[in-house]
């Protein structure tokens, strides 16, 4: 089937889209003040690089105190020098911190995260959020680090990693060196750090344990991280929740019709195909099959469109159980989504 697809955006919808629809009737944007979070940042990077390759034995049993957990799973796993126990640890880690690509990359970094002092109120107040829909979930730790431009977010049970290096701006030079997409680069700013620690943070709190799911059920899910986001972030523009240029936002809003009928007139909704959920659902600078203008991720956002529906239209729904709701058709049919 093919696409009738609108082309229009006029100055009033980007204007509308710009504002984020956010004239005092956000029903998530609630008083939260009162929710004590102690949110502990911890600045790895600064520890580590001060040493400056007089790295000891000393210097690693405290950063192995001090860090536990992460200082494991940095070394092993995200810049690969083995075990705390391998002989030659300790040259692989001086290594690391002498190299002088690293050690631009940590000034760089520096420069714009000297003084973390903004994002850290950002994350508090998302974490105060989330302490008031999950008060026993658990509020990690927030480590900073240099990672070689491996890995933006990684966690675990009690901590949220955050690389500063993938975040250092869309013209910063070194990512179309390493061979990144634009499309991917246009999100590795100052700007998308809070949004992105968040959603890497609670799509490992909320993952999708059902195999060999359809098309439907990614969507859904999907949808319900994204308007998880809302939730713990309802002041933060729709575009940096969906890494959207507003242009993309714009695109999805004009044509949200013509969307949701392609997937019901291809019968995809149901589709278990890994190719052909990749299509909507995986990354990409434009959905496949889509007219010119189309953003990649599709699914995603129809997905929040119709949790979005699901919310407004089921409002004894809380965010605990829209999170514990497995579902998707139930979803889907309760919301009576019709765009």
């Amino acid at each position: 089937m093919s696409f009738n697809f609108s082309i229009l955006k006029t100055i009033f919808v980007l204007f509308l889209v710009a504002l984020g629809f956010s004239c005092n009737n956000n029903p998530l944007d609630i008083d939260v003040s009162h929710v004590q979070v102690n949110l502990e940042i911890k600045r790895f990077e600064k520890d580590l690089f001060q040493h400056q390759g007089n790295i000891t034995s000393t210097t690693i049993n405290e950063l192995n105190t001090n860090y536990n957990n992460f200082f494991k799973d940095f070394t092993q796993n995200v810049i690969n020098i083995g075990s705390i126990e391998h002989p030659s640890f300790t040259n692989r880690l001086n290594s690391f911190v002498l190299d002088p690509d690293i050690n631009n990359i940590q000034k760089d970094a520096l420069k714009i995260y000297g003084d973390f002092s903004t994002y850290e109120a950002e994350l508090k107040s998302a974490f105060q959020y989330y302490k008031y829909y999950f008060p026993k979930k658990t509020i990690p730790q927030i480590i900073t680090y240099i990672s070689g431009f491996n890995y933006a977010i990684i966690t675990d049970d009690d901590y949220l990693g955050i690389g500063l290096d993938m975040f250092l701006g869309k013209d910063y030079h070194a990512y179309p060196q390493l061979g990144y997409p634009l499309y991917k680069i246009s999100s590795m700013t100052k700007e998308n750090l809070v949004s992105g620690a968040m959603t890497g943070w609670v799509s490992t709190e909320f993952e999708l344990e059902k195999t060999q799911a359809d098309l439907l059920t990614e969507m859904i899910h999907q949808g319900k991280i994204l308007y998880l986001l809302d939730a713990l972030m309802p002041k933060t523009d729709n575009t940096l929740k969906i890494n959207y240029s507003l242009a993309q936002l714009s695109w999805c809003e004009n044509n949200e019709e013509q969307i949701w009928f392609y997937f019901i007139d291809n019968k995809l909704l149901y589709n278990k195909e890994t190719k052909e959920i990749l299509k909507y659902m995986g990354e990409a600078p434009f959905t496949q099959g889509f007219p010119e203008g189309s953003p990649g991720r599709v699914g995603h956002w129809l997905g929040w469109q119709i949790v979005k529906a699901y919310m407004k239209n089921n409002p004894t729904i809380t965010i605990k159980k829209l999170m514990q709701e497995t579902d998707a058709q139930k979803i889907l049919n309760q919301s009576k989504y019709k765009p």
